[in-house]
């Protein structure tokens, strides 16, 4: 992996793009620079976890519940502490009610896919029971194997377990440090097997039931490991309520300010590329209303990189204010499906 990829500043990581969105996740989207966006403060103090709190309230009756902005920088990020992903934007209003899109925003989707994760590969596990336990070993994925690590010599000459097709996987974790793996191809059925070096990755890591783990080869055919965290109670907190409450208020009086996003299965993209709003605008006019069918992207729990994505299917159950007392006509979770609030 290229040294510069990774630049530590205190205890955050400033990351390469392919490597932060490795872990972040395919359908966690960040705005480009420079793009149009809808920021919803509702969103913001959902992510928060503090929504229903007295200050959330207070603050919700005097600002908007949608303020457009531009983009002025992204950083992607990585705590160094915990390895887990973030990204902060800054972001200016636009004083203007403009609800047209940017040839810029118009081009997003179809760019970012393109350019998401640069030469690098990258290829998934959620890891099982026994994935993590620190006794055990970790079962890749035959497409992993193949696609990630150096190939096996299947050839085998001589019977024994001695003789199995194996190697030594050298990988490099985020802060630089290099994980010594033995990998083996054995048992009945035949299989690939991290073994030896294993146990100690997931002891020193702290990884556990329901993490991913990450394992990537760049564009010079080193190989990188990472994790993508399930979400922590002990995590909770990690956004400061005066953080979340000085952004809202600066973005009401139409001053620059700064957020940071924590991709998680479990929270909401609150920064949305306008062309994506406003569509969703048109839709809810034109085509949404009870009993509408709908289908939702969701990251598939044993993604392999090839088909990531699973697709939820329901109906609309109606089309209303999440909380119309304090965010009255907010497009925020406003579809109820039987079974969640959908995001715009």
């Amino acid at each position: 992996m290229n040294e510069e990829r990774v630049q530590i500043i205190g205890n955050d990581m400033i990351i390469d793009s392919s490597l932060w969105h490795a872990c972040a996740g395919r359908l966690v989207h960040v705005p480009p620079v420079n793009s149009t966006v809808s920021y919803f403060p509702q969103g913001h103090f959902e992510h928060a976890g503090m929504e229903n709190t007295d200050d959330a309230i207070a603050t919700a009756s005097r600002i908007p519940w949608r303020i457009q902005c531009r983009v002025t920088s992204v950083e992607l990020k990585m705590d160094s502490r915990t390895e887990e992903v973030y990204t902060k934007i800054h972001l200016n209003p636009i004083l203007t009610n403009n609800n047209n899109s940017t040839d810029d925003d118009k081009d997003y989707a179809l760019s970012e896919s393109l350019n998401l994760f640069g030469r690098s590969q990258f290829l998934t596990k959620v890891l099982t029971q026994s994935d993590a336990n620190n006794g055990g070993g970790f079962s890749v994925p035959k497409k992993l194997a193949e696609t990630i690590f150096p190939p096996l010599n299947y050839k085998i000459t001589k019977p024994g377990i001695e003789n199995l097709p194996s190697q030594d996987i050298l990988a490099r974790d985020y802060r630089g440090n290099i994980w010594k793996f033995r990998h083996v191809y054995r048992g009945n059925p035949l299989r690939h097997l991290l073994t030896t070096g294993w146990s100690k990755f997931v002891t020193a890591k702290q990884v556990v039931s329901g993490d991913t783990i990450v394992f990537g080869r760049d564009d010079n055919g080193d190989v990188y490991v990472g994790i993508r965290r399930v979400r922590r109670a002990r995590w909770q907190g990690r956004i400061r309520a005066e953080s979340v409450l000085e952004a809202a208020r600066l973005a009401a009086i139409g001053r620059g300010f700064e957020v940071r996003y924590y991709p998680s299965s479990s929270t909401t993209e609150f920064c949305v590329v306008d062309s994506v709003v406003n569509a969703t605008k048109r839709k809810m006019v034109n085509e949404f209303g009870a009993g509408t069918r709908i289908k939702m992207a969701f990251e598939t729990l044993n993604s392999t990189g090839v088909e990531p994505v699973g697709w939820y299917k329901g109906s609309i159950e109606s089309v209303e204010d999440v909380d119309p007392n304090h965010w009255p006509g907010s497009l925020w979770r406003r579809l109820k499906d039987r079974n969640l609030r959908i995001v715009i």
